[in-house]
């Protein structure tokens, strides 16, 4: 009697149970990020991820027996939204994972703030704005929170489109006397991959000058002095004081040009000129 024996390996694999994919962040173009899948039960796994731009991942040979965590790393290289399939195999069964939505933006790196290096208020009025560097390429739908200094509340505005020709400008008034001195301007813009801030400081200088009574002497002789008091209730910032004698000479400025600095209201500051002879003294 001949007895012939065949022999045959099988395979078993165990079956998956579960595929888990963690959802993925917002990522900028050109920047590497993960995603996360977490496979419970099989053997001999083969996980796979379709990123909707004509390229598939594998990773294989997974023991998910009990629970096994993959990571994949990945750069899209293109802005859209794309949608991205996980899938799990072996030669038991398979499962595909929930479809994961990924919306790819332009990176913000390399923006520049512009605008008026100080005001005079009243009015106060300057425009600022953020423009694209040499190494920005051009942004959509973004958003940028300006803070006008310490007196002033956030503002955002949406901006549609921000390139090299198309910056976004905004034009504010500082209107409080609070604000004289120096103001520090922030601005963040930011899709929702990635932001920059920027900052710049803008003199604001008050030029609100009240002066109260002016006398002089009535009568003086012949190359002889002549003596004016003026009492200055306010110099605001940066005020200057001309002086003009009535004799159709030039103006004669107070101590040569020289501007006053800050000086509170209801001051009993005093301006004494002496004309002629004598050199003009504070």
């Amino acid at each position: 009697m001949c007895v012939t024996v065949v022999e045959h390996t099988f395979v078993v694999a165990d079956e998956i149970i579960q595929l888990n994919v963690f959802s993925p962040p917002n990522v900028a173009r050109d920047t590497e990020f993960e995603l996360a899948t977490c496979v419970v039960g099989g053997t001999d796994v083969l996980v796979a991820v379709d990123w909707d731009d004509d390229t598939v991942s594998f990773e294989s040979c997974v023991d998910a027996s009990e629970l096994a965590l993959v990571i994949f790393d990945y750069i899209y290289e293109m802005l859209k939204t794309f949608t991205v399939s996980p899938t799990a195999i072996n030669l038991n069964n398979s499962i595909a994972g929930e479809n994961q939505t990924i919306t790819v933006y332009e990176r913000i790196h390399d923006l520049i703030i512009y605008g008026n290096s100080s005001v005079l208020t009243p009015p106060g009025t300057g425009i600022w704005g953020v423009a694209a560097g040499t190494d920005q390429l051009p942004l959509e739908d973004i958003v940028c929170v300006w803070n006008m200094g310490t007196n002033y509340e956030d503002t955002a505005y949406n901006v549609t489109v921000l390139n090299s020709s198309m910056p976004h400008q905004i034009t504010f008034s500082y209107g409080q006397e609070a604000d004289v001195g120096t103001q520090t301007i922030h601005v963040n813009c930011s899709n929702p991959a990635s932001s920059q801030n920027l900052s710049m400081d803008v003199t604001v200088v008050w030029d609100n000058v009240t002066l109260g009574e002016l006398t002089c002497n009535s009568s003086t002789l012949w190359n002889h002095s002549i003596t004016c008091e003026l009492t200055v209730v306010r110099f605001g910032t940066g005020a200057c004081f001309e002086w003009d004698m009535g004799d159709g000479k030039p103006p004669v400025y107070y101590q040569d040009g020289y501007c006053a600095d800050y000086v509170p209201a209801a001051s009993p500051t005093y301006i004494q000129v002496c004309f002629g002879l004598r050199p003009l003294l504070q």
